[in-house]
């Protein structure tokens, strides 16, 4: 009776650290999984100002990007202005332009991070600020690498 219970028990025990086993290897290959889809993602991190933008003008506004490797966590420092889209999204009251893609000044600071200036159009002579909060998506491509980040400009 006591060599079957011990058997029964062993059993048992077994399974459970099979069990544990393979759960463990699952979890692991998931990992390993998303480390290699990321391995081209950029982690994007923006900030917008308002700079000299204002309610009824059409001076420029800022924007602050720093685009880190999320393998490597290195800095990305070789990035031109044609790497940088942003887009201005949805509309506030008074609106009558948006800002995106016309950013009019890019400057590479040279640690991963990036002044960029958005403007309105110039076509468009009613084309002004409004007070308000204008959401962005800035979005950043490099080879085969991507990556996107969101912020608020302010015009107050």
């Amino acid at each position: 009776m006591k060599i079957t219970k011990f058997l029964v028990l062993m059993t048992i025990l077994s399974l459970i650290l099979t069990t544990v086993g393979s759960a463990q290897q699952a979890d692991a290959s998931a990992q390993k999984s998303i480390i290699q889809r990321t391995g081209t993602a950029l982690f994007v991190q923006v900030e917008a100002g308002q700079g000299h933008a204002a309610p009824g003008n059409r001076n420029p506004a800022n924007f602050l990007v720093v685009v880190t490797d999320c393998k490597t966590g290195y800095p990305i420092t070789n990035l031109q202005q044609e790497n940088f889209t942003i887009i201005n999204h949805f509309s506030i009251p008074g609106q009558q332009c948006g800002f995106s893609n016309n950013i009019t000044f890019f400057n590479n600071v040279g640690t991963g991070a990036y002044h960029i200036t958005v403007g309105l159009p110039a076509k468009m002579p009613n084309c002004n600020w409004v007070r308000g909060d204008y959401l962005a998506q800035v979005m950043v491509t490099s080879g085969t690498m991507r990556g996107q980040g969101t912020a608020t400009l302010s015009i107050k």
